[in-house]
């Protein structure tokens, strides 16, 4: 069981993606004004200043769903545990991880009472590999293309188009990450449940007003 309210789907999971707690604290302020849900410390806040950071933005925001953005590969139980003393909800691990690494976060999850992500970044058959790892007990899955492949091949990012077949294939929430107000909604209308954004929602002048048309946005394609 999670330790903070539940949130009506789709959810918009804000990705703190800076280095430092203020930071942080100031987007997520400006995230909550524009109407995302959930909080989530991302990978480069953790990685610049460790899991203790998610522990900031849980005390910083009480009674908002946080999602330690870890991505873990090795050593998995240990990190799940460590993120969940720190308040955090949800903790991610890649699906690139072994079986075995999967297997070690789920149980961290389930020992610490907190969710386990996987992200499916890097996947060569994301859709295959979802079906396993929800197997092994994964309580959520990402769609994922990742800023190096974006910034390589913007044409190939094929994850929107996934999305259909990963909604056939489980039953558990799937979130879907992208950079882009015109992708999050169609992701929502083709079955996502969750989606995660980042850059280039996070700082500059039209930051908020971009965010809260995405929010806005992607409630009305949850009604129709």
């Amino acid at each position: 069981m999670t330790k903070r309210r539940r949130f009506v789907m789709p959810v918009v999971q804000f990705a703190l993606d800076v280095r430092s707690a203020d930071e942080a604290r100031s987007i997520a302020e400006m995230g909550i004004r524009a109407g995302v849900d959930w909080l989530e410390a991302g990978t480069p806040l953790i990685l610049f200043s460790g899991i203790p950071v998610v522990g900031k933005v849980a005390s910083a925001f009480p009674g908002r769903r946080i999602v330690a953005d870890i991505k873990i590969v090795d050593g998995a139980r240990k990190y799940v545990i460590a993120a969940a003393s720190q308040g955090a909800d949800v903790v991610t691990i890649c699906g690139v991880a072994s079986d075995a690494s999967i297997r070690e976060a789920v149980a961290g999850g389930r020992e610490a009472g907190i969710q386990v992500a996987v992200d499916l970044y890097a996947s060569p058959d994301p859709v295959v590999r979802a079906r396993e790892v929800v197997g092994m007990g994964a309580d959520l899955v990402y769609l994922h293309y990742g800023g190096d492949p974006w910034a390589a091949d913007p044409a190939g990012d094929r994850t929107l188009a996934l999305v259909p077949a990963l909604r056939e294939t489980v039953d558990v929430p799937i979130g879907f990450a992208t950079a882009s107000t015109d992708s999050a909604v169609g992701a929502v209308e083709a079955g996502a449940d969750i989606v995660a954004i980042g850059y280039p929602f996070l700082t500059g002048p039209d930051a908020e007003a971009m965010l809260t048309e995405l929010v806005q946005r992607v409630r009305s394609a949850a009604r129709v």
